[in-house]
C-alpha cells in the first residue's frame, strides 16, 4: 500500500498520511520440545487481492471511517465492496477553525489523530460561527444574521434566510435538512419584554415567528435538544422550557436543573457556571451533565419522565458522552476502552493534541492538569456522515 493517500471525488477534502510494513517476511523465535530456538520464516507478502470480497465486507462494521475510506484505494478489486462508507463504525470528532481561512480542522479524541478539510468550495470559513451539529451537519453564521448548514464531508450546504432582528440565544435543529421534516429552532430577545422562536423548514422562504412574553425567562447558551417531536432548552433560573414546533405551543415543565444553575452569586460568574452545563439526547432519554468549577468532579442527570425529576446516574453502560457547551453528544457501541467515558472539548496544547476525559466509575480526570487545557476558539462536536 501507499505510504499516503489523496482520496479523489468528494472525499478528497480530506488528508491523512498512512504506512504499512513493506517485510516480505516475518521472523520470530520457536522452541519445539526443548531443542534450541531457531528462527523460521513466515510468508506475508500474499496480495490483498486475496482476500474474499465477502471477508472485506464482513470486516467494514469493524473498521472506523477514515479506514473505510481508504479502503477503493488499497487494491481494484476491494472498490466493489458495497456500502463501504454506510457501514464504517463512526464516533464524534472536534471540529474547530485552522488559522488558514479555507481550512477546518477535525481531531478524532479516540485515536489521537486529526485531519484537514479544504472549503475553498463553500468560500472563507475564518469568520465562520458553529452553533450546532447533528447527524453530520453544523448550523453555522456569519456575521451573526446570516445562517447556513453545512456538511463538511459532503460538500453540502444550505442557505437559511437572515434572522432580522433581536439578540439570538440558543438554536439547535431536529436532524439533516436533507429530510422535508427538518426544523431549525432559535431563540431570540426582540426586547426584554418579549421572546421571539424562529422556525425554519426545508422549502420555506422565510421564517416562521412566534413571539411570547419574556416571563418564561432567558435561554442559557446550553442550546435546544430535539427529542421525541419537541425541543428541550433551560431557563436562566434552572427550569425546563418545552417546544413543541407541529402544535406550536411553549410550555415550562415542572421540574428544576438537578445543580443550581446561578445561585446567589455574582453576574460574571454566573456567565462561567452556565458554560457548565450540558444537555444531550440519548436513545430518547435526556440527559444533562453539569459542573459547578472547572476543578469538580462531573454529575451527570437522566430525566424520569414519570415523576419529571432528574436522577444521578453513576454508570452510563456503553455510553461515551462528548461534552461542549454548543453541542454534547452521547454515544453507544464505541471502542470497550472508551465505554463510561466523558471527553471535554479542549488540547493540552497547539502543537501536540490530546484531549482530556472523565472517567464516571473512579470519577477522575485524565490527565490530571486537564484544567490547563484550552478549548478552541470556535469548536464543536460533530459526528462525521458522509451519507448523501
Amino acid at each position: 500500500m501507499p505510504t499516503r493517500v489523496n482520496l479523489k471525488s468528494k472525499y478528497e477534502t480530506l488528508s491523512f498520511s498512512h504506512s504499512l510494513g513493506t517485510d516480505k517476511y516475518e521472523e520470530r523465535q520457536v522452541n519445539k520440545e526443548g531443542k534450541k530456538e531457531e528462527k523460521c520464516k513466515i510468508d506475508v507478502s500474499r496480495p490483498w487481492t486475496d482476500m474474499p470480497i465477502e471477508l472485506v465486507q464482513l470486516l467494514l462494521p469493524r473498521l472506523n471511517l477514515i479506514d473505510c475510506i481508504r479502503l477503493p484505494s488499497v487494491c481494484k478489486a476491494w472498490r466493489s465492496v458495497s456500502n463501504y462508507i454506510q457501514d464504517a463504525k463512526v464516533h464524534p470528532w472536534l471540529l474547530y477553525s485552522a488559522n488558514d481561512s479555507c481550512l477546518l480542522r477535525l481531531f478524532d479524541p479516540i485515536y489521537g489523530k486529526e485531519y484537514s478539510i479544504d472549503m475553498k468550495w463553500f468560500g472563507l470559513v475564518k469568520n465562520l460561527m458553529f452553533h450546532y451539529s447533528r447527524d453530520g451537519w453544523v448550523l453555522a453564521s456569519k456575521e451573526t444574521k446570516h445562517l447556513f448548514l453545512i456538511n463538511p464531508l459532503t460538500r453540502e450546504s444550505f442557505g437559511l434566510p437572515d434572522l432580522d432582528h433581536g439578540i439570538s440565544t440558543t438554536m439547535s435543529f431536529s436532524s439533516s435538512p436533507t429530510n422535508l421534516d427538518c426544523v431549525v429552532f432559535v431563540v431570540l430577545l426582540a426586547d426584554f419584554h418579549v421572546m421571539e422562536i424562529s422556525t425554519w423548514s426545508p422549502g420555506a422562504n422565510a421564517w416562521s415567528k412566534m413571539s411570547f412574553d419574556n416571563e418564561f425567562g432567558l435561554c442559557v447558551p446550553c442550546n435546544p435538544v430535539f427529542t421525541q417531536g419537541e425541543f428541550y432548552c433551560y431557563k436562566l433560573n434552572g427550569d425546563m422550557l418545552v417546544y413543541n414546533p407541529k402544535k406550536k405551543t411553549l410550555q415550562t415543565l415542572a421540574i428544576k436543573a438537578p445543580t443550581e444553575i446561578t445561585g446567589p452569586i455574582e453576574m460574571e460568574e454566573i456567565i462561567a457556571r452556565i458554560m457548565q452545563c450540558h444537555l444531550m439526547e440519548a436513545w430518547g432519554d435526556l440527559l444533562t451533565v453539569f459542573r459547578i468549577c472547572a476543578k469538580d468532579p462531573l454529575s451527570i442527570f437522566k430525566l424520569d419522565r414519570i415523576n419529571m425529576v432528574w436522577s444521578e446516574v453513576d454508570d452510563v453502560g456503553d455510553l461515551t458522552v462528548f461534552l461542549n457547551h454548543k453541542t454534547s453528544l452521547a454515544k453507544s457501541c464505541l471502542e470497550k476502552s472508551c465505554r463510561n467515558l466523558m471527553y471535554l472539548s479542549g488540547f493540552a496544547d497547539e502543537h501536540s493534541k490530546s484531549s482530556a476525559s472523565y472517567f464516571l466509575e473512579t470519577n477522575k480526570y485524565y490527565p490530571k492538569d486537564y484544567y490547563h487545557h484550552k478549548e478552541p476558539m470556535n469548536c464543536i462536536w460533530i459526528e462525521p456522515s458522509l451519507a448523501a
